[in-house]
């Protein structure tokens, strides 16, 4: 018996790596699940994470809801970079709604280069959490998704597991992840798991993860700007941080994105 196949008409969006596919059709929110599964699951694209293109909400240009509902900056900057090149805006600011964040984010995006750089919700704050046989960590608390921060320790499934079992017994949270950080390098390997689809992916990069880091580096600076490029797996994100009186007043993520053309695929 031959089962049904269904078409879906995609973009293939590339942030240092964290390859994302941005599902064009007007997708019911309860089939997110099921679709981001098939694609994730059948296609070759090497994809960490899907988005669906919805009709803006709160008066933003374009938003991007996320398979789990999450908060993604790598997919936020990206889906700004494609409404740019949709409308040929060369050189400008795109107001993108994204899950997770409560307000459209501003995204600078300049084709020439093609970059796109976008201004990051500022993470409610950091809190402690201790994980079984591993010791505390900072947890960095932001909008969809929750990042703990783990110094030099070893990237791997087991550790993983740990920190996944001691995030879920004191948050309820739609995604979290796990910076392993190397302070001396300012290297970061992103491991990121969402609930809703039940999938951890050991990432190429992490733009709210990036976002975590930068605001855990800046956490004792009082005035002015810090500024990193945080090196992953997948590349280089540019960050920065802006705090007056001790106070987080801007932060900001950037560098190349790449995206494919329209593709039309059938799973």
């Amino acid at each position: 018996m031959m089962t049904e196949k269904n078409k879906y008409n995609i973009v293939i969006a590339d942030p240092a790596k964290n390859i994302t596919v941005f599902v064009l059709d007007n997708i019911d929110k309860k089939l997110y699940k099921s679709v981001a599964k098939n694609i994730l699951e059948n296609t070759d694209y090497e994809a960490e994470q899907v988005g669906f293109i919805k009709e803006p909400i709160m008066g933003g240009d374009i938003r991007l809801e996320m398979m789990g509902g999450e908060f993604c900056g790598n997919a936020s900057r990206s889906i700004g970079m494609f409404f740019a090149q949709e409308n040929n805006i060369k050189n400008g600011i795109v107001s993108v709604e994204i899950t997770g964040s409560n307000k459209p984010l501003n995204t600078k995006v300049d084709l020439q280069k093609g970059t796109s750089e976008i201004e990051m919700p500022i993470p409610k704050g950091i809190e402690n959490i201790y994980v079984e046989d591993l010791g505390d960590f900072p947890i960095v608390i932001i909008e969809g998704i929750n990042h703990i921060i783990a110094e030099n320790i070893d990237a791997t499934e087991a550790n993983f597991e740990k920190f996944k079992r001691a995030v879920y017994e004191n948050y309820d949270v739609e995604a979290f992840g796990v910076m392993f950080f190397d302070v001396d390098k300012k290297y970061i390997t992103p491991v990121v798991y969402v609930k809703d689809t039940d999938t951890t992916f050991f990432e190429s990069s992490c733009g709210s993860g990036t976002l975590a880091t930068i605001f855990y580096l800046g956490k004792d600076l009082k005035d002015g700007d810090l500024k990193y490029s945080i090196s992953q797996p997948g590349g280089t994100i540019d960050a920065e941080i802006n705090k007056q009186n001790g106070q987080t007043k801007k932060i900001t993520i950037g560098g190349a994105v790449k995206l494919s053309s329209k593709i039309e695929i059938e799973l």
